[in-house]
């Protein structure tokens, strides 16, 4: 069902919800000439106060330093979709951060492609040590604020940040979605970002460990981007695996990226995690998304999550 524009009172509730005041008068106005004229919904006018400078300076305001076990993240406390979640359990998959732990070691080089605020590369930069290197990429700018002030609170000289998204070819791209986002068409939102191939980015790099990607949808175009690296260096990759996102976001049919993974993973193989951390191997693309659907399944029958919703993380080196 379909929403009707959003009328003045619910433009005045969206303001009390998120900037914690009355609507301006002239920002009332405009609001709802947008609505009237067909230009503006409840999604947009969401995205629109989420970005906003106002609402950002609360959330400036709001930062926390939170240890997560031997490194330290600066976060949000009351952002709902990640922040709230760190500052109150002090985690954030562990299932992915023990993947990192295994392979991973002093000296090793790290690149993590959807950095986020930082878990996973300060995680990463306790396990390579001074003498390894990680290299992250996070286009969402509160995001890379909030990561680089964790580089400074841990003090990590081996840590190196590209406010960059990876894609197949050089593109400007919007974000959509908070702090998870995820890339749309320029134009759609006021926030953007800057893709470019991570083989022009990484061409240079004499050594690569572990690839890990989380990237709401892209992960097939940031692959396809990255196809000579991965050919020059066969890291391990570590990849989010999540057809609502693939579909809905990235407008890639999941079947089609199973078959890409499988098409970049030496003959090894390739192994699912779960969300509780429970791994199998799967032994082809069909075998993966009949994996896929009996988490799905199992997930909405324990009411973790509605149907459709569950994702996986794939492990394989890449051949």
């Amino acid at each position: 069902m379909t929403l009707p524009p959003p009328g003045p009172a619910d433009i005045r509730a969206a303001y009390r919800l998120l900037l914690d005041r009355e609507p301006d008068p002239d920002g009332l106005a405009h609001y709802g000439r947008q609505a009237a004229a067909g230009k503006l919904s409840f999604a947009r006018l969401r995205e629109i106060l989420l970005a906003s400078e106002e609402f950002r300076g609360k959330a400036r305001r709001r930062r926390a330093q939170v240890d997560i076990g031997g490194a330290v993240v600066v976060v949000d406390p009351e952002e709902p979709a990640f922040g709230a979640h760190i500052a109150r359990h002090r985690q954030w998959e562990p299932h992915v951060a023990a993947a990192l732990a295994r392979h991973l070691a002093p000296g090793a080089v790290f690149v993590d492609v959807g950095a986020n605020v930082g878990v996973m590369a300060f995680r990463a930069a306790r396990l390579v040590g001074p003498a390894g290197k990680v290299i992250a990429f996070e286009p969402d700018p509160a995001n890379a604020a909030l990561f680089l002030q964790g580089v400074a609170a841990n003090g990590f000289a081996q840590v190196r940040l590209f406010p960059l998204a990876l894609s197949d070819a050089p593109a400007v791209f919007a974000l959509q979605g908070g702090s998870n986002g995820y890339l749309v068409a320029a134009g759609t939102t006021d926030v953007m970002a800057q893709a470019l191939p991570g083989d022009d980015v990484l061409g240079g790099e004499p050594r690569m460990d572990l690839v890990k990607l989380d990237i709401e949808g892209h992960e097939p175009r940031a692959l396809r981007g990255l196809a000579r690296t991965l050919a020059r260096h066969r890291p391990w990759v570590l990849c989010e695996f999540n057809p609502r996102c693939l579909r809905a976001h990235g407008g890639t049919d999941p079947a089609d990226f199973a078959a890409q993974i499988f098409a970049l993973a030496a003959p090894s193989g390739v192994t699912a995690i779960r969300h509780d951390g429970r791994e199998a191997p799967v032994a082809s693309p069909a075998a993966l998304l009949a994996f896929w659907e009996d988490c799905d399944r199992e997930a909405a029958a324990s009411g973790r999550l509605p149907p459709g919703m569950a994702h996986l993380d794939l492990l394989f080196r890449a051949g």
